[in-house]
Formats: C-alpha cells, sequence, structure tokens
C-alpha cells in the first residue's frame, strides 16, 4: 500500500499492484481557538485585515482608500466592519497590567449632537499605555470610582499611586480606596493629556463623531498609535504584535 491522498481526519492508501483504497482514520490535535466569532467570516487572510485596520489607525486613510492600496478586490464597507470587529476585539485582548502601581487619570469633554460627554482615562506611568477609560455625563466622584473599579477590579487593596491635575473628585479616591495616595502635579505633566490630544485629532480627520456607541473605537486609535510609536512607525512590527495578542488569547 502507498499513500493516495491524505486529508484532515484520515489518510487514503491504495495497492499498487490491484489499486484497491482504503481509508485509514487518524486523529489530529484539536486546533487552538482563534476567536471564531471575531474572524469566521473573514475571506481574507488574517495579515492583511490587520493591515486594513492599521492603516486606518494610523489616521490619514479613508476606507476607499486603503481598499485601493491592498491590490485585492474588497469594499470600503468590508474594510469599516473589519475595524469595527477588531475595536471591539482588542479592547478584550489588550492586556492588563498587574504590576503597575503609578498612574495618571484625567478626563476632557467630549462634544455629541450638543451634548457634553466627559471621557476618563487612566494610563500607566511607565508604559504610557492606557489602562482603562469611561465615558459619562456627568464629572463627580462616582465616575472617578467607576474608572478605578476597571482598573483594580477585584483587587481593590492594591496600592497605587494616583497622579492627577487636582480635580476635586479625585480626592475620594483615598476615601474609597485607603491604598491609593493622590498626588497633584501641575498641569502640563499628566500623560493623559497627550492621549486627548490624539483622540481629537483622529476626530478632526474624520469629520466628528457619528455615533457615541464608536468612541470606544477612537480611544483604541491611541493605543495602536502607541505601538505604531514603540515599533518606529514599522507597519509589519505593528500587524505581528496585534497578530500575538490574538494568537495567544
Amino acid at each position: 500500500m502507498e499513500i493516495h491522498k491524505p486529508h484532515r481526519s484520515f489518510v487514503v492508501f491504495r495497492c499498487r499492484t490491484c489499486h484497491t483504497k482504503d481509508r485509514v482514520p487518524f486523529n489530529l490535535p484539536e486546533p487552538a481557538s482563534f476567536v471564531s466569532d471575531y474572524f469566521k467570516f473573514f475571506r481574507f487572510p488574517i495579515f492583511i485585515v490587520l493591515e486594513a485596520f492599521v492603516l486606518y489607525m494610523k489616521g490619514n486613510c479613508s476606507f476607499r482608500t486603503i481598499a485601493n492600496s491592498l491590490n485585492i478586490k474588497v469594499s470600503h464597507v468590508s474594510i469599516y466592519k473589519w475595524v469595527i470587529k477588531l475595536c471591539a476585539l482588542f479592547s478584550v485582548l489588550f492586556p492588563t497590567f498587574e504590576n503597575v502601581f503609578r498612574v495618571h487619570a484625567d478626563e476632557t469633554i467630549v462634544v455629541f449632537k450638543d451634548q457634553k460627554y466627559y471621557v476618563w482615562l487612566l494610563v500607566d506611568h511607565d508604559t504610557n499605555l492606557i489602562l482603562s477609560w469611561h465615558v459619562s455625563k456627568y464629572r463627580d466622584m462616582g465616575q472617578v470610582k467607576v474608572l478605578l473599579e476597571k482598573f483594580l477590579g477585584n483587587s481593590k487593596d492594591k496600592s497605587i499611586e494616583l497622579i492627577t491635575d487636582g480635580l476635586g473628585a479625585y480626592e475620594s479616591a483615598q476615601i474609597l480606596f485607603k491604598n491609593i495616595n493622590h498626588v497633584v502635579v501641575s498641569l502640563g505633566k499628566n500623560m493623559c493629556e497627550s492621549k486627548f490630544s490624539l483622540l481629537k485629532d483622529f476626530f478632526r480627520l474624520k469629520r466628528g463623531l457619528k455615533k457615541l456607541a464608536n468612541l470606544d473605537l477612537y480611544i483604541h486609535v491611541c493605543i495602536v498609535k502607541n505601538l505604531w510609536k514603540i515599533n518606529k512607525s514599522n507597519i509589519n512590527n505593528v500587524i505581528s504584535q496585534l497578530a500575538t495578542f490574538i494568537t495567544t488569547s
């Protein structure tokens, strides 16, 4: 017998003399989970999808421009759907930082349909990456509590240093969380301000915020911008790093 044709779960053997065939099943290891809910409808390799995502997050490319630059037959609507799906995915895949002990917190105003919304950010002092965020209509201590609970999770006894610009609502952090040390710095020394600049630049490039539900998409622009800067504008390195987040999740 000789191997005639291998299949996924069996191999077809064929006799050299009489040419009779026989199937021999074998057990393959189960494939690793690859977040199938997000990728099962993609017709193109994940590298192409991530390339389109990174080009969009770079800020100066429209969906139609990206579709024309990929050298594949794909519509700008598909690019839009990729971006929406991947932003929802990366909100889960970006790692939590257990060894973070110094964080910066700040808030900014976003106007949507003549209504003011506050975007709250918590940024790591060492890596300059966003740890958590929160969107609200109010600017009080309750919103600070929500922001810190998203970061701390079940580790509410963790000792951290909270660096802010002196908003009175942040003073409640020392009351609500006993192990938090509140430090006030002058304007311009809070690391969240650079994130807000990126966020508002992206609003201008995309001609404003179309849906409030897509605000987390724009916040992830700041995260991908960080990866872009860390990898010295090398798109291949950024794509590889994002693919690593997916495959190791």
